[in-house]
């Protein structure tokens, strides 16, 4: 499927980038909003082993983060990220003919890695596309269009969740594919110089250092928010507030709202290593005040309560700001470029970790033990942002030393090969 060819002479790096994310996320919305509902109500998957599918995908997508990431630094971002879409389209489109419990595993599985090492291959191929001071920003207008396009697959895929036929999942799940072979198509337009870059660098790219790793686990327990946001709130709404099921919605769409409208302008001090710290370890500083906010509902209803519910929404949504723009900023920064696959890959190792054990974690200690849940994860957000100023110079020395000189930065004249971008 190939792209107008008015549009692909129209489309900008920046521009292209924000319409890639667009796409991924009307997909991904899609899909994870009627994705459990076919395999359970339409496949007649249990739930025990659906939780098996969503456990064994999450464990994957970890275990690929680093390979792939290194692949980013072998053959360049802009071509692991077009094979990893189109990847993704191949699975989507095999797990709309699967019917075992077996084939689904292994398609699910091999999804999860692909989604996540297309994550570090994305943000790889931003930083290769845009200048240095522009890398957060467009990071951010990306994050801005991911989130509406998710929002937007959601509510197409609301119909389809109403019904209990196969074929219209089928077509669901078609169209999904469809999204990811256009971002495929929207990727190979972008004008990336990565192989001239690594042609100036040494075969062996450097490794990360112990502090770039310790950092990005203390950056993926800070990224709890998305399970809070998800998972928490819920379920903490429905069993621990006196207020209306409704009010669920109302969060989860302010929560949206404000990201979309904030994330561009609260991320614009995040583009160096010092604003970048800042940003992340006061995020810590915010959940936790969210977490305070949340706890004060406990068995309480009425128009005080929703106020309250809605405070803590907007305390959690700065905070998932700051911690998004400060991730962003530190992994652009304090990866070199010969090496930008291999560090962002190892810098996510936490961030897929999350994924994998946050909603036990967060259900455990937050609704389990309520009220007293949220003080404790208050208390551990605020440790993990202390620990974010010292472990970002310990990476940042580590980079220092590792590069000797900063490479040349490429010119238009040696971004082509044969008289076609590379």
């Amino acid at each position: 499927m190939k792209l107008p060819h008015r549009i692909q002479g129209r489309l900008r790096p920046h521009h292209g980038l924000v319409a890639g994310a667009l796409l991924t996320a009307l997909g991904q919305g899609a899909y994870s909003a009627a994705g459990i509902i076919y395999f359970t109500r339409v496949l007649g998957l249990s739930v025990g082993q659906l939780g098996v599918i969503l456990s064994l995908s999450g464990a994957v997508g970890f275990l690929a983060t680093v390979p792939l990431g290194q692949l980013v630094d072998r053959i360049g971002a802009r071509r692991t990220a077009m094979g990893l879409q189109l990847a993704k389209a191949a699975l989507v489109l095999l797990l709309a003919a699967a019917q075992s419990f077996w084939h689904l595993l292994i398609l699910v599985a091999l999804l999860g890695a692909a989604t996540r090492g297309g994550q570090t291959a994305w943000q790889a191929l931003v930083a290769d596309v845009v200048g240095p001071e522009q890398r957060v920003r467009v990071t951010a207008l990306t994050r801005s269009a991911f989130n509406i396009g998710v929002s937007v697959g959601v509510l197409i895929a609301a119909p389809v969740i109403a019904l209990t036929d196969r074929g219209p999942f089928v077509a669901m799940l078609i169209g999904v594919g469809l999204c990811y072979l256009m971002v495929s198509q929207v990727t190979v337009r972008l004008p990336v110089p990565h192989q001239s870059v690594r042609a100036d660098l040494a075969e062996r790219p450097p490794r990360p250092g112990a502090g770039l790793v310790l950092l990005g686990f203390v950056t993926g327990f800070l990224g709890l928010h998305i399970t809070i946001l998800e998972v928490a709130i819920p379920l903490w709404v429905l069993e621990e507030t006196d207020v209306p099921k409704s009010v669920v919605s109302l969060l989860l769409f302010a929560n949206t709202v404000l990201v979309v409208a904030l994330q561009v302008p609260l991320s614009r001090w995040s583009d160096t290593v010092r604003g970048a710290t800042r940003a992340l370890a006061g995020s810590g500083a915010v959940v936790a005040a969210c977490c305070a906010v949340f706890a004060s509902t406990h068995d309480r209803g009425g128009w005080a309560a929703i106020a309250l519910l809605l405070a803590a929404t907007a305390l959690l949504t700065v905070g998932e700001i700051f911690q998004s723009a400060g991730s962003w900023g530190l992994s652009f920064e304090l990866a070199p470029v010969g090496g930008r696959g291999g560090h962002l890959g190892a810098f996510s190792l936490g961030s897929a970790l999350q994924d994998v054990v946050g909603p036990a974690l967060v259900t455990f200690v937050v609704v389990q033990q309520a009220p007293h849940g949220w003080w404790l994860m208050a208390a551990a957000l605020l440790a993990a942002g202390a620990l974010v100023p010292p472990l970002a110079a310990v990476a940042h020395r580590h980079l220092l030393a590792t590069t000797a000189a900063p490479p040349a930065v490429p010119t238009a004249q040696n971004t082509h090969e044969g008289g076609k971008t590379v």
